[in-house]
């Protein structure tokens, strides 16, 4: 009765593992952890099998093939309860080829020992009849200790691992980890029926085919390994920020790789500062500075820029355990920057350059490129700018006497000469704000502001007289020079600005025609009068 019983047993963990294996290797895309719980289904369920066929015959070669062959199980549960750990304590972790190189070296060993146990007897001693009806169980020998002390061992390491991380873990992650440690005591029956002598049936796998259920409705139910911890060491060796940890005397304790690729290139610090003498001197500083953020630019050998925080560390009391500090490479982005901000420099010195090159193409558009004074464009732009402010003005148009006969005694450079000379001597003549122009040919024009057209005239006989008394040296020869002009103000004309320099035209016609070398004003001037009859009686 209690081998049919042993039996059922049995075949429900063979069943229950199977159907767990199965549906955790169905979704082990989904989590590390569905692909450890089906290697424990997989091999509880294998070493359930083996441990049914010392139950069901007394055969004792069928009894030593199914204990030999149940060890490849026992090697599936063991890795799979220390994988399951590992994933447990780290959601990161993936088994290297090196750790699985390194753990199929035991079971390897096991199987030798298994094969060649009929010569030597270390592994099973031999087979003897139990109390359950004569089912037959092994009597062990030394190699199958150290094969259980190893075995153990894994899974006490395992069991530390999980309950390390129960430690630190959340109140909501202890739970699951509770759960998974529940299934821990099982593998003590292995301990119980192995040391018994043969006497007891070892029902470790159907322990661990009871937990194997548990542990997979956590990891389905609770998503246990997306909550599981990230493993702080790895994050701390993997991080591209440096990362320093400092003692209260500003000692380095640790730090990770990324800090020790720039601590390397920088020089200790000074050996008598009471702080940071274990850091560099170029950080030594901010170490005495204490918590805060900070800017460090061409920081070690090869001039990197780094931005730096630190933070302060204390214990559970409250008193002072050290310093983080924790920077960042900054120097590509400072690079990109400084890039930017000459680019910007350039391309302002080139708008300043190009707006230079508009002015001075302005300017040359609006002068005559003989005489350099404004040409007549430009004189008409500015009457129309100072007329619409209204201010009062007067305008005078100056033609030099008998020009053509310059040019053809004395040649057409000597004109040109003649020209640039009057020109001179006009633009010396104007005050700020006032403009010389010449208005075509020999023909020039003054822009006067705020004066009346008396004394406008008045300054244009000024230098009428002036040009008169300076000769010319051109052409090997002193040329006389004299001119006529008219004036008209503003004042006249409330139209167009046409009306005002035809106003100022008719009375250089005027001039000419009574006789040229004279400077006469509009007869529409309000003091046209009064001027008139002064020049009159002036002696000539």
């Amino acid at each position: 009765m209690a081998v049919l019983g042993l039996s059922a047993l049995f075949g429900a963990a063979i069943a229950v593992s199977m159907a767990v294996g199965a549906i955790a290797w169905r979704r082990r895309h989904e989590a590390v952890g569905f692909v450890t719980i089906g290697l424990i289904a997989a091999g509880a369920a294998w070493w359930s099998a083996m441990s049914l066929v010392p139950l069901l015959t007394q055969n004792p070669q069928a009894v030593w093939i199914s204990l030999a062959a149940a060890y490849p199980g026992v090697f599936l549960l063991v890795v799979g309860w220390w994988a399951t750990a590992r994933t447990l304590a780290d959601r990161f972790w993936t088994l290297s080829r090196r750790t699985g190189l390194a753990l199929l070296c035991e079971p390897l060993v096991c199987g030798v020992a298994l094969l060649t146990n009929p010569w030597h007897h270390l592994f099973i001693v031999r087979l003897q009849p139990t109390d359950l009806d004569g089912a037959l169980a092994a009597v062990f020998g030394p190699l199958f200790w150290l094969h259980a002390v190893y075995c153990y061992a894994l899974v006490l390491y395992s069991a530390v691992t999980i309950f390390r991380t129960f430690i630190r873990a959340t109140h909501r992650y202890r739970g699951y980890l509770l759960a998974v440690l529940s299934a821990a005591p099982s593998a003590t029956i292995n301990v119980v029926a192995a040391g018994s002598g043969g006497r007891l049936i070892d029902l470790t796998a159907v322990g661990f085919a009871v937990g194997a259920p548990v542990m997979y409705w956590v990891v389905k139910s609770q998503s246990v390994t997306a909550v599981a911890p990230v493993a702080h060491h790895k994050l701390f060796q993997t991080m591209d920020d440096l990362v320093i940890v400092l003692d209260p005397n500003g000692r380095i304790i640790d730090h990770n790789p990324a800090a020790a690729e720039v601590l390397i290139q920088m020089p200790a610090a000074d050996p008598s500062t009471p702080r940071g003498t274990a850091v560099s001197a170029e950080l030594a500083d901010l170490v005495v500075r204490g918590p805060g953020d900070y800017v460090v630019t061409g920081t070690g050998r090869s001039g990197i820029d780094l931005s730096i925080r630190i933070t302060a560390l204390h214990d559970r009391r409250g008193n002072p355990a050290g310093l983080v500090m924790v920077a960042r490479d900054i120097t590509e982005q400072n690079r990109q920057r400084q890039a930017v901000e000459q680019a910007n420099e350039r391309l302002r010195q080139q708008l300043v350059t190009i707006e230079g090159l508009r002015e001075t193409l302005v300017d040359q558009a609006s002068r005559d490129y003989l005489t350099g004074l404004y040409n007549r464009r430009h004189l008409m732009t500015e009457l129309s700018r100072i007329a619409a402010s209204g201010e009062h003005f007067a305008v005078a148009l100056l033609d030099i006497d008998f020009f053509k006969q310059i040019n053809d005694r004395y040649g057409h450079k000597a004109g040109d000469d003649v020209l640039i000379r009057v020109a001179g001597l006009l633009q010396a003549a104007t005050y700020p704000g006032e403009l010389a122009a010449r208005y075509g040919g020999e023909e020039f024009a003054l822009l006067l502001r705020e004066t009346s057209s008396r004394d406008a005239a008045r300054r244009i006989d000024v230098l009428r007289h002036l040009i008169e008394t300076s000769p010319m040296r051109a052409a090997d020869a002193d040329i006389t020079v004299t001119f006529s002009a008219g004036v008209a103000l503003s004042t006249q004309v409330t139209g167009h600005l046409d009306a005002l320099v035809h106003e100022a035209d008719q009375a250089l016609y005027t001039a000419k025609a009574n006789g040229r070398n004279r400077v006469e004003i509009s007869v529409n001037a309000p003091d046209a009068a009064d001027l008139h009859q002064e020049d009159r009686s002036r002696p000539r």
